[in-house]
């Protein structure tokens, strides 16, 4: 039976990790509450004072609210000026304006330094914004000695407003560092509703990797490679995503039931990543073409993508790169077995050189990614004995690993129906087949974190006739609708 919360109902979810998880392998949700609603955000100041209200030193709290430049409209009124009157009215209060120098604000090293600086000392941090926004929140008030953090979220497009990890810059590739949990995530859906529709549309993007990256995940569980996994996570995941086939459309029309139903899967998903305690609960091969994507743009300077409207996209593909798999494998045994091998490192080394020497020829990217893809290959070869027992007896692993991974097909359905990019030349910008193909072939050369893309590498089914089949196989689920009887 699929479980079902109100959305919002932090408790329940406690208490479903409670039963689910007795022997406590889970690491504790630390987030206090998530408050949803259609005018919640009035009630900010509330919320801020029931979070200081613990401390109880009897002066007046200082309260540091963090923002970008970015203006932000909530029904015509300017929901920043709105929040900066209520904690302007009851706390000492200090206003912090971030930038960088670009129309968009990027968590950098240079910039998380400049946040951590101006929280020291607060009682309570309070963001405005986007993820990017609240992983800065989250980096600077873990930095600077673990301050209560209240979140204001404005738009349902990733789900890192929940979780204990934040997305970084480090020498200009994405890396998930360890943060800390919001105390308290505000999620008022008429701020999200009016959120530009390319947002909350990409966060319908971001919500359906649950539906390709726990099979990644299991994968390297199963492998030996990778212990984290634990079946509570997709059990929360399922209560998330059910009935999404009914509401899915209303995301793209903005209607009020349809977002509040999204933003609180994508808590949901933050929740989990959290409690997991890694992001490869929810972050596979479809987050990997999504970061080569950023790191791509990011090096020539020019504007990078919605990064769920990138996962909603790459998801298909990493969809048909489970069906290719589970396909070419069959019931597996000892010949499946025998035809994994791991590359010599020095093969490895210029493997990774290629893929990323001519995008920085400072070789600070390929340092950055080498180091990962060397511990990835250690990690392999240590478990060797688990990989070599799964591949015998694939048959079981298959039957394991396959309710984890939708049809490609299911995928791009759901991506149309929500009025959300489901080609990748519907992105913006736009990404060239070429680019595509650069970023799948190699982006299991990228991080630690082992998927599917690995398992056909080490297979001998990664070259490029492969990744081609797999991108073919994208291309006809974008042209095929799942008819409702199916």
């Amino acid at each position: 039976m699929t479980l079902e919360f109100e959305p919002g109902d932090v408790g329940a979810v406690r208490r479903h990790l409670q039963v689910a998880d007795p022997q406590g392998l889970l690491a504790p949700c630390g987030i206090d509450r998530v408050i949803l609603g259609r005018d919640c955000v009035r009630g900010l100041s509330s919320v801020v004072r029931g979070v200081v209200g613990a401390n109880g030193s009897g002066r007046r709290p200082k309260v540091v609210l963090l923002v970008d430049e970015t203006p932000i409209l909530r029904t015509g009124e300017d929901l920043k000026s709105l929040v900066e009157a209520q904690l302007q009215a009851d706390f000492d209060f200090h206003k912090c304006v971030l930038s960088d120098g670009h129309p968009v604000l990027h968590a950098s090293e240079t910039v998380l330094e400049e946040a951590t600086g101006l929280v020291v000392g607060a009682d309570v941090v309070v963001t405005i914004g986007g993820g990017t926004m609240t992983d800065i929140g989250k980096v600077a008030t873990h930095s600077a000695g673990d301050i209560p953090h209240v979140a204001v979220q404005t738009a349902a497009s990733v789900d890192g407003f929940t979780d204990n990890v934040s997305v970084i810059l480090r020498d200009g590739v994405k890396r998930t560092v360890p943060s800390r949990w919001p105390t308290a995530v505000v999620s008022d859906t008429e701020t999200i509703s009016g959120a530009p529709p390319e947002m909350n549309r990409a966060g319908y993007g971001e919500l359906i990797s649950m539906f390709t990256a726990p099979a990644d995940w299991r994968l390297a569980s199963l492998l030996g490679v990778d212990t984290t996994f634990h079946p509570a996570t997709t059990e929360l995941l399922a209560a998330a995503g059910h009935g999404i086939e009914k509401w899915s459309p209303g995301v793209g029309r903005a209607e009020p039931e349809a977002v509040e139903r999204l933003t609180w899967a994508l808590a949901v998903r933050g929740i989990v990543t959290g409690v997991a305690g890694t992001t490869a609960c929810l972050s596979g091969v479809e987050h990997l073409v999504s970061h080569m994507l950023d790191l791509y743009h990011g090096q020539r300077g020019m504007p990078t993508g919605l990064h769920g409207a990138q996962v909603g996209v790459a998801s298909i593909l990493a969809a048909a790169a489970w069906e290719m798999m589970f396909e070419r494998a069959g019931s597996g045994g000892v010949h499946l077995a025998k035809r994994w091998r791991l590359p010599d490192p020095a093969n490895a080394r210029r493997s990774v050189s290629q893929a990323f020497s001519e995008l920085d020829p400072s070789g600070k990217v390929e340092a950055e990614c080498w180091r990962d893809y060397e511990q990835k290959l250690h990690d392999w070869e240590r478990s060797a004995g688990a990989v070599f027992f799964a591949l015998e007896n694939w048959d079981v692993v298959r039957k394991d690993l396959m309710p984890l991974a939708a049809s490609s097909r299911l995928l791009a359905t759901g991506l149309k129906n929500a009025g959300s990019a489901y080609r990748f030349d519907q992105l913006t910008p736009a990404v060239t087949d070429d680019l595509v193909q650069w970023a799948l072939r190699n982006c299991g050369l990228m991080r630690k974190r082992t998927t599917v893309v690995d398992l056909l590498t080490f297979l001998g089914w990664w070259g490029p006739s492969d990744v081609e089949e797999v991108m073919s196989r994208a291309a006809e689920a974008w042209r095929t609708e799942v008819r409702d009887d199916e």
